[in-house]
């Protein structure tokens, strides 16, 4: 039987996740001692070099039963019970994964920056290595040091390298999920005080507090603890304020991490800990939490209709499919929690590619107001062509990596509330609007197009090399995952009953 409680170790022969973790702060060594015209090749080469092992650990990966694979577990401080341990199961490996892919793309994106080149490299170096450590750390007070280390760079990659309002938001970013993450602090040190006084054992190991049987009332209390700060990090309404702010005001590179792989941070929190954790809390804030997710959906796909800012309107799109993951999570069925990751895959690819659309237009035009647009498909049909697939897949078109999930996640919805399902997958015709309308306003609406702005958009240029190489990898993976699901599927399958086990007869 696939259980959380007895998974398989296999320890790794070489030490891949520990080098996947170092080797960006490596770089990050290099970049700050040599000359800058080294920094941005160094942090390509090195991160395309974690992009392949984290590829490799993706094909390698052994998917039947639930097993912690690529396992290293060293000791730290032992008179407290705290290891360096890491590992993977297919959750903390299709997010490393995809962490990988988006720090890959976004440096590649990032060749043409001009300002404190070196600062702005060693910032997405250390924040790679802090966002790979989130994924893969077992023991608790890790996996705290790289939830919290992966705060400082993006304050300094949001206030630095962002635009006019960037204090404001970085911040306002910063006080929220520091914030949250207090309560997260809280919560885990209420399950190791608890796990001392009443089993005998000092261990911030997530294998020996998962086996903690709570009282009733005290695992609500540690739920709401460890939502909070999952909550805030989703974001999950009404805590989603920050998140516009930041898209917004992030330069491109920054707004692809924030959207492809911080966000993913408290969806995987909710998924990883608090199902396993808190079993009979999670049954019983289920309802609270379908709310929430159906809000989500629907008042951020509202409030995307209302902006006229590009990188606005795909922020909002962001919370309101993030409110997909939170009710196929707390569906707590094999269908729902398949699609809550799918989803996570997904919006990661989506995601990333709109906020580089976003990039790209402000690159040409100097402009996110779509009053400032319109009718570039004239004038760039590559890039309106790849704008488009990434556009559908973020709108579920069928064979693109977005229907996928969130299908998955409806289905899983349906059968244990028909409410949150249909009012959920009505807002799916909201959220196809308002793409629609974003991509019709930018790429074809020519009635805003003057003789002055035709004679200045004739010299634009469509895609180059630099923006191909960032873009293409993204589009082939939403047909990859929208065609061919059931690979994935498979990958994870053993990993969602694993976090499932608990409810099994409950």
């Amino acid at each position: 039987m696939v259980d959380v409680l007895n998974p398989v170790f296999m320890e790794a022969s070489f030490p891949v996740i520990t080098t996947s973790v170092i080797l960006p702060l490596i770089a990050a060594l290099i970049v700050l001692v040599s000359p800058e015209k080294l920094a941005k090749p160094v942090s390509i080469i090195f991160s395309g070099i974690v992009f392949l092992i984290t590829t490799y650990m993706l094909f390698a990966y052994d998917p039947s039963g639930y097993k912690i694979q690529f396992y290293e577990k060293y000791e730290w401080i032992p008179a407290l019970g705290v290891n360096y341990e890491v590992g993977v199961d297919a959750l903390s490996l299709t997010m490393v994964w995809l962490t990988g892919l988006a720090f890959f793309i976004s440096f590649i994106w990032s060749v043409n920056i001009k300002k404190r080149i070196k600062e702005y490299f060693i910032a997405f170096l250390v924040l790679e290595a802090a966002c790979i450590g989130v994924f893969v750390a077992w023991d608790l007070v890790w996996f705290y040091i790289f939830w919290e280390a992966m705060l400082i760079p993006m304050f300094l990659i949001i206030g630095i390298w962002g635009y006019a309002e960037r204090i404001y938001a970085a911040t306002k970013f910063f006080i929220y999920t520091f914030f949250g993450s207090l309560f997260l602090l809280i919560g885990v040190i209420g399950m190791y005080i608890y796990q001392f006084f009443n089993y005998d054992v000092l261990s911030t190991s997530y294998f020996d507090l998962v086996k903690i049987n709570l009282p009733y009332n005290l695992e609500l209390i540690f739920f709401l603890l460890l939502a909070l700060g999952f909550a805030i990090k989703v974001p999950m309404w009404p805590f989603h304020t920050w998140l516009p702010a930041a898209h917004v005001q992030a330069p491109t590179a920054g707004s692809v991490i924030l959207a492809a792989v911080l966000l993913k941070m408290g969806t995987y929190g909710f998924v990883r800990f608090s199902l396993p954790w808190f079993p009979e809390a999670s049954k019983y804030f289920a309802p609270v939490l379908f709310a929430l997710g159906v809000i989500a959906i629907i008042y951020t796909a509202m409030m995307a209709i209302a902006q006229t800012h590009i990188k606005r309107i795909i922020a909002y799109s962001s919370v309101s499919h993030m409110g997909f993951v939170t009710i196929g999570t707390f569906a707590l069925n094999m269908e729902g929690i398949n699609g809550s990751i799918i989803t996570m895959i997904s919006h990661g690819f989506t995601s990333a590619a709109l906020f580089l659309a976003a990039g790209y237009i402000y690159e040409r035009i100097h402009s996110y107001e779509l009053k400032d647009l319109g009718g570039l498909a004239r004038f760039m049909p590559v890039f309106a062509t790849l704008f488009m697939i990434s556009a559908m897949a973020s709108a579920g078109l069928p064979g693109l990596s977005g229907f996928v999930g969130e299908f998955l996640c409806l289905l899983g919805t349906f059968k244990v509330s028909i409410l949150t399902a249909v009012l959920a997958g009505l807002s799916l015709i909201v959220g196809a609007g308002y793409t629609l309308w974003l991509y019709h306003k930018t790429m074809f609406k020519e009635s805003l197009l003057s003789a002055e702005r035709i004679e200045k958009w004739e010299k634009l240029k469509d895609m180059n090399t630099t923006e191909l190489l960032s873009f293409v990898p993204l589009v082939i993976m939403m047909f990859v995952l929208g065609i061919y699901p059931t690979w994935w599927i498979k990958l994870i399958e053993n990993t969602s009953a694993a976090i499932l086990s608990k409810f099994v007869g409950m």
